[in-house]
């Protein structure tokens, strides 16, 4: 035995984690490649053992995967972009594509070249064909509009339309109704300035 004083033995630091961002893919199995996101989910946590060169490939962003057809049958899907997107009794927050098609739906909004509904409830379609049958549409933006009976439409931008829909507001109904409100505003701010 010895009588030097022991010094108590410093606790090891313990290695520092890097932290890196993944790239996000969002495929769905069941309806096929839809679209591929590049936002990350969230934070991968890498060793410090692990060389930077062995991370640089999951730090490139993935391209963007789309589908040529895309059916969804009772479900609900965020956002679908595919060429041909055919939706039966399920929703959608959002679709682009060249064709769509719903029944018994109901849709956020439509951007296509092409679009019918079915027996569906649409919020806004943007497109150069649309053809609404037994569905309401709150919004529609299109070249031609084809509706048949039953059908409601809230506001219609069209150059052609044929059919025996309900409609509440078409294009020239309104500008003149803007152009009234304009004029009240404007008369409301002459006279709020004279007071």
């Amino acid at each position: 035995m010895t009588d030097e004083p022991s010094t108590p033995s410093s606790p090891t630091p313990r290695p520092r984690r890097r932290r890196v961002a993944t790239p996000a893919v969002q495929v769905a199995p069941e309806f096929g490649a839809a679209e591929a996101r590049d936002e990350p989910l969230g934070e991968a946590v890498i060793p410090p053992d692990v060389p930077a060169a062995a991370v640089a490939p999951a730090l490139t962003p993935t391209p963007p995967v789309f589908a040529t057809a895309v059916d969804v049958a009772r479900g609900p899907v965020g956002g679908i972009r595919a060429q041909d997107v055919r939706v039966r009794t399920g929703m959608v927050g959002g679709i682009a594509a060249g064709r769509a098609g719903v029944e018994l739906g109901l849709v956020g909004g439509v951007a296509a070249r092409t679009a019918s509904f079915s027996r569906a409830i649409v919020r806004s379609v943007v497109a150069q064909d649309v053809h609404l049958e037994q569905s309401f549409a709150r919004v529609v933006v299109a070249n031609r509009v084809q509706a048949g009976p039953a059908t409601g439409i809230g506001l219609v931008v069209a150059r052609r339309f044929d059919g025996e829909a309900r409609i509440l507001v078409d294009w020239r109904s309104a500008l003149a109704l803007g152009a009234v409100l304009g004029a009240f505003a404007a008369l409301f701010r002459v006279a709020r300035r004279r007071a």
